[in-house]
């Protein structure tokens, strides 16, 4: 029995990431938690010696106190760089400040983050703060679990486990019900590229819910605008995106969604413009970098993509990104520009692994437009050994591998030969 409990204890501790710049500070929280038995606390005393703690430890890491108005990197930066990385959308945030502005609580609201505290404590209120968090880590009911499992799911891109968890219909009903979480819906839809699909659902709740509190929908109306700009339909998503960067204008997602808006309607100036600001908040920032690996592509500056590209850590690939290429060459290819589309796909090549096979395919399909056969079947057939499954969806892809490698050229000099005449 005594083991038993023990085991219970130790079930119930969570371990906390203290970033406190001040030596006294942190001495006094780690003093205050590790005194209950209930807290493994470890402690960084700047933003970038707590990301290089999380780079190894994340796993073991449930929460993260931290100061909003940190000297290294702002709060809402640091917060932004947690809440964007995959591995790390189990942890919860605890925010200290002496105050916080409009924005701030705008912000705060479309990242999900739920705890905030005064800056000056003391130990029995910072304890009953913390003791607040440590227990609802604890006990998140069942349908809230499910909902952060989601979002991790829609992370990966795992379309097979979000049906799974979806056949729970309390998933379903929380999302359709619940304002702060309809845009989970939208991304579902999105991820299967259900794109009308999923500006119907949003545009529906939003009609429903406008009496609801601003920050509510703020994450319905951008994930309303990464659906539009998945249809083309650019020119709407930009004016979505400005209103959000007015409300939330540390948001960095928001600018760099209308980065991407403004690409897509070939503002290239003002879509670097727009990644740029956030670069010059946050260097290392994925988003804006690859706003900026795909600007230089677009316009051609090959090598100046590549630095951008080169700059950037971790796994960057998305089906969404990988379109954004696939749908500039085929857009080249429609304008009679098909040189200029093989040289965007070979550049557009060194960018991908996931999703090279696409890639591969659409620089196959370039090459077969320009009468240069041979690259197109070394393309299709690069393509096929990078996703077998492309077999299914291409009849291209099926008829060179029916015909085999000869009979293909053959055919296709003997038909090009035929439209000559």
């Amino acid at each position: 029995m005594p083991q038993a409990s023990e085991n219970n204890k130790n079930s119930e501790r969570v371990c906390v990431l203290i970033i406190e710049e001040k030596a006294d500070l942190r001495t006094f929280f780690m003093g205050v938690l590790t005194k209950t038995g209930n807290y493994e606390v470890k402690n960084a005393a700047s933003p970038i010696e707590a990301l290089q703690i999380l780079s190894k430890e994340a796993n073991t890491i449930q929460i993260i106190l931290f100061d909003w108005n940190m000297k290294e990197m702002p709060g809402h930066v640091f917060s932004q760089k947690i809440k964007n990385e995959v591995n790390y959308d189990h942890i919860e945030l605890v925010v200290c400040s002496a105050a916080f502005s409009p924005q701030d609580s705008f912000l705060m609201s479309e990242i999900d983050i739920y705890y905030t505290m005064p800056k000056v404590v003391n130990a029995s209120e910072f304890l009953l703060k913390m003791e607040e968090v440590r227990s609802e880590f604890i006990n998140t009911q069942a349908i809230s679990a499910k909902l952060k499992d989601l979002k991790h799911l829609i992370h990966e891109s795992d379309i097979k486990s979000i049906d799974t968890l979806f056949s729970n219909s309390d998933v379903e009903k929380e999302i359709t019900n619940n304002s702060k979480y309809t845009y989970l819906g939208g991304e579902v839809r999105i991820l299967k590229k259900k794109y009308d699909e999923a500006i119907e659902f949003l545009k529906n709740h939003l009609d429903k819910n406008r009496e609801n509190r601003q920050n509510e929908n703020l994450k319905t109306l951008s994930t309303l605008g990464k659906a539009l700009c998945l249809v083309g339909k650019f020119e709407e998503a930009s004016m979505i995106y400005e209103k959000l960067e007015s409300k939330s204008p540390n948001n960095l997602g928001h600018k760099i969604m209308l980065g991407d808006a403004l690409l897509g309607l070939d503002d290239i100036n003002g879509a670097e413009n727009k990644f740029n600001e956030v670069l010059n908040k946050d260097p290392s920032n994925t988003g804006a970098l690859v706003g900026m690996m795909k600007t230089n592509s677009v316009s051609g500056n090959f090598d100046q993509a590549k630095s951008f590209f080169e700059k950037i850590e971790g796994n960057f690939e998305s089906k969404s990104l990988a379109s954004f290429f696939n749908n500039k060459g085929v857009a080249l290819v429609k304008k009679g520009k098909v040189e200029e589309a093989i040289l965007f796909y070979e550049n557009a090549l060194q960018f991908f692994d996931k999703f090279k096979a696409h890639v591969y395919f659409n620089l196959g399909m370039a090459y077969y437009r320009s009468g240069n056969i041979s690259s197109a079947v070394s393309c299709f057939q690069a393509a096929m050994a990078q996703d077998a499954k492309l077999l299914e969806e291409k009849n291209i892809l099926k008829e060179l591998r029916e015909k085999g490698v000869e009979k293909f050229i053959a055919d296709y000099n003997e038909n090009l030969k035929s439209r000559k005449k």
